[in-house]
């Protein structure tokens, strides 16, 4: 193979100096993972001899992925992401650039070809539910300040037209980077969300996450409880604008933003209402435990290898929850590694090997978000909850276990149950799509992007509040 390879590159050097190539324009290619294809699209340009590029993940919803360190000779290219700890390396040949994409120490083939003018657009899935022109509301671009971070947030204000005042929601996003939108594979629900409550006269609030879009700061070094600051900051903008009423002002969060919803109900003063979407509610670790349980299962793994991955990871999350940081896991997790792998039978001349993919991949995703968000409790804050709660779950939810943290909820609230409605949705899944199996790799195909059957009943809890 190396031979090969080393042939194929003479003879790309060879006709280098008779035709120019270049990878200026847009490529396509589809990278494979665990029995799943992902589409992937990648746009070079040159601009006084510097390479620049972007790469969209159309069907996970992350398009313009910012690249870092473009270089290529006219033969060789390579490039690293902005986020994720991923590179490329790859050799054009014309219409075709072949290569691999490495991530936490893994090496997957991936070849793109050039793409041919019309084929991206016919690329982009089909979301019938995204809002279309015209508008019969008022649509505001706005920006708010955390002062105590020190954040300039930018976001969309969508407001029923009059005074008011109006009923008011802030959409809070679940975990990882989000724009105002929350796209993730294609959808935009929180724009699908803003725009059927606000024809049915509630103002929503929807905001880049800090480091996305147009809003500052970084988004990396937030915690939990960093992100519960930058809501803070709107719900303290939104309480001085006379369109609001000030006896129904609330928030919407979905999964980790369901969470932050708990942190806000709990300590921000001057909340009327909150709604959960697939809020986790057992304690995170056990929510971990219960989501690789779920997703290992539904991949086909037989009972056997799901306990195993269900034991694996326990152990490191305990490893992460009696640990300060991660200077003191990295040894830790090392000593639990090696144990594992002998366990399981991994040959001496292997071991190594082995043992630096494992360490690569799960310290990749050991930031400080996550050591943080492993040893959180949400009951630590349920139970401080005094007005009302709407709570929804999707029955085919593989990340929050409906039943696990429904009763639980409910649990909670046993000594004031006037305050909570808890309601279970069937056929949907973490993203509140009707779905065969909940699995991950169902998001992007399925063209819903959140049911209107919650929003309908989210519509219904908001004007119920202050009827009474």
């Amino acid at each position: 193979m190396k031979n090969a390879l080393f042939s194929i590159l003479l003879f790309a050097l060879c006709i280098q100096n008779i035709h120019a190539q270049s990878i200026e324009g847009s490529w396509q290619g589809e990278l494979a993972v665990m029995g799943q294809k992902i589409p992937l699209i990648v746009h070079f340009s040159e601009k006084e001899g510097e390479w620049s590029g972007k790469m969209d993940s159309p069907n996970q919803g992350a398009m313009g992925i910012a690249m870092r360190k473009v270089l290529f000779d006219g033969t060789m290219l390579s490039f690293e992401m902005s986020m994720g700890n991923a590179s490329y390396e790859g050799l054009l040949l014309g219409e075709q650039i072949k290569g691999n994409f490495s991530q936490s120490g893994m090496s997957i083939p991936l070849d793109f070809t050039k793409a041919k003018d019309g084929e991206l657009k016919s690329a982009q899935p089909n979301r019938p539910q995204n809002p279309q022109e015209p508008f019969e509301y008022e649509i505001q671009e706005l920006s708010f300040e955390n002062s105590e971070a020190g954040i300039l947030l930018k976001g969309t204000l969508t407001k029923p037209a009059g005074n008011g005042p109006f009923p008011t929601v802030v959409l809070i996003s679940g975990s990882g980077p989000h724009n105002r939108d929350h796209e993730i594979m294609g959808h935009r629900p929180f724009w699908v969300m803003a725009d059927y409550l606000t024809n049915r006269g509630i103002a929503v609030l929807r905001y880049d996450e800090r480091g996305v879009g147009e809003s500052k700061g970084v988004y990396t070094d937030a915690t939990t409880i960093d992100l519960m600051t930058d809501v803070s900051a709107a719900l303290d903008f939104l309480k001085s604008q006379d369109y609001v009423d000030s006896k129904r002002l609330g928030v919407i969060g979905h999964s980790e933003g369901g969470l932050i919803s708990w942190m806000l109900g709990a300590e921000y003063e001057g909340l009327d209402f909150l709604i959960t979407m697939a809020p986790p509610v057992i304690p995170i670790t056990e929510l971990m435990d219960k989501q690789t349980e779920a997703i290992t299962r539904v991949s086909g793994a037989n009972e056997m290898i799901v306990k195993a991955a269900v034991e694996r990871n326990r152990e490191v999350y305990q490893v992460v929850v009696e640990s300060n940081n991660i200077d003191e896991i990295k040894p830790k997790l090392k000593e639990l590694f090696e144990s594992q792998l002998k366990s399981m039978g991994i040959p001496e001349s292997m071991m190594d090997a082995q043992l630096k993919q494992l360490q690569q991949a799960y310290e990749s995703q050991l930031d400080t978000w996550m050591i943080n968000f492993l040893k959180m409790k949400p009951a630590d804050y349920i139970h401080r909850i005094d007005i009302p709660v709407f709570a929804a779950f999707g029955s085919k939810d593989l990340q929050v276990d409906a039943a696990q943290n429904g009763n639980e909820l409910i649990a909670l609230f046993s000594d004031k149950p006037e305050l909570l409605e808890v309601k279970v949705y069937e056929n949907q899944n973490h993203l509140f799509q009707t779905a065969q199996t909940g699995a991950v790799d169902e998001y992007a195909k399925i063209e819903e992007s959140i049911s209107y059957l919650l929003l309908e009943d989210i519509v219904k809890f908001i004007e119920s509040i202050g009827s009474n």
